[in-house]
């Protein structure tokens, strides 16, 4: 039976949607992964039905774009909560928010411009719909997600529809009735936005599922507490679609991130028994303390690692010293290299309409063109910066995250060294091209 125990609902949410903005106000800035998302976000918000300026054929508020994003997540969370409350209480619902809140990845994430992130806020609301065993709208959802945003869910979302028909909890009949239609018009729906935008008939999921999967290309891109019948149930399709997803050579960890929640409630549960249990013996009293401790050392990882994340963007950081050093009002181009773009830049830090922003990836020191730069934003290559020493003079370094050391003599006992890892270099007046 489910526990009476209340815990104050609003609080929760005032906590998932805080620590998420906390993330993106530390981090505001975008890595190469988010780029295309972001990107096309940007066309859509300034370019609007003008779509011959839309750059996604060239280059595969940054704020506004990514709290949008990560209010949905949460919002799904959320939603998610209200089902786990109904189902196994308020404590377990209380614990599954702190959970998440105390999480690095999943909150980190929650605001990033990924297709995996795009298409949490819907895995969640059609898990939380097969919790609540409201076939119609997980079946359809599930094809919304599957077709249109991420093929690989087909095994998440798979394994939870074939424990339903093992379970004689939904028919086969049933089953077509609903994943027909979902179905076709998902997949017209792809099919139409993606092969006007690109100009030729397409449906990415399907390529990518092609390159992926049969191809096996994908290393091209890199290479038991309590649990009763329920939460087996709910952890069966979560452990199956880590294994199965496994067997795929490129591994990232945000590929996994729609089956955090679900390992959150599982841990929740787990939790909850043996705080509920905590007068009953010595053993539930210490775990009580594990459990409490181990909600507080995640938090204090989380720090550590948003705190680190903070120093990994010194392309965005650049942009944004470059913003800071040069009046608005300055004859600016400016060539963002390779290593600055992928590191934080993007087309929401382009805040001057009357500065010039390049990002030819055909530009090196020894280019002819080099000089009508007025200023280089780059790596921090001491052999790059030698070569441009005739034309260009560093004007600032933005220090970057350079690796963690821990010595458990000092407080705090881990520190965070940086060095440079970008610069900003400013054309010299004698290297200035001649007007005709």
């Amino acid at each position: 039976m489910a526990e009476k125990r209340k815990v104050l609902g609003l609080p929760l949410l005032v906590l998932l949607i805080s620590v998420s903005l906390l993330h993106l106000f530390i981090c505001p800035f975008t890595k190469v992964e988010e780029s295309f998302n972001l990107q096309a976000a940007h066309d859509i918000l300034y370019h609007r039905l003008d779509f011959d300026k839309y750059d996604h054929h060239e280059f595969p508020g940054v704020l506004i774009v990514r709290a949008s994003l990560g209010f949905c997540v949460i919002g799904a969370l959320w939603h998610m909560q209200k089902e786990v409350r109904r189902q196994f209480g308020s404590t377990v619902a209380g614990l599954f928010c702190l959970t998440c809140a105390s999480q690095f990845h999943l909150m980190f994430y929650s605001t990033r411009t990924l297709p995996n992130v795009f298409a949490l806020p819907i895995v969640l609301v059609a898990f939380t719909s097969w919790m609540a065993q409201k076939y119609g709208r997980f079946i359809s959802l599930s094809a919304l997600v599957i077709i249109v945003f991420r093929s690989e869910l087909s095994i998440f979302m798979g394994l939870m529809l074939l424990i339903s028909l093992l379970s004689r909890k939904l028919g086969l009949l049933q089953l077509l009735y609903y994943a027909v239609p979902a179905g076709i018009l998902s997949l017209a729906l792809t099919v139409a936005v993606d092969s006007f935008f690109w100009g030729k008939l397409l449906w990415p999921e399907g390529q990518v599922l092609w390159f992926n999967t049969i191809l096996n290309k994908s290393s091209n891109w890199g290479i038991s507490f309590y649990l009763n019948l329920r939460m087996r149930l709910l952890l069966f399709p979560s452990v199956g679609f880590i294994l199965i997803y496994s067997l795929l050579p490129h591994k990232e960890l945000r590929f996994i991130i729609y089956v955090f929640p679900v390992l959150s409630l599982v841990a929740a549960r787990g939790c909850s028994f043996i705080l509920c249990n905590y007068q009953k013996s010595w053993m539930y009293k210490l775990g009580s303390v594990v459990v409490v401790g181990q909600l507080l050392i995640n938090a204090a990882y989380s720090s550590i690692c948003l705190y680190v994340s903070h120093h990994n963007y010194p392309g965005g950081r650049g942009m944004q010293e470059l913003h800071k050093l040069l009046p608005a009002n300055a004859d600016v181009f400016v060539h963002i290299d390779t290593y600055a773009a992928e590191t934080g830049v993007s087309r929401f830090l382009e805040q001057n309409r009357n500065w010039r922003y390049d990002k030819r990836e055909d530009m090196n020191p020894s280019h002819p063109e080099i000089k009508m730069y007025s200023h280089l934003l780059m790596e921090a290559d001491e052999t790059k910066i030698h070569q441009l020493r005739d034309t260009h003079k560093p004007l600032a370094f933005i220090e970057g995250y350079s690796n963690t050391a821990f010595n458990v003599f000092h407080f705090p006992p881990v520190s965070v060294r940086l060095k440079r890892k970008a610069v900003l270099m400013k054309r010299k007046t004698e290297a200035r091209p001649q007007r005709e």
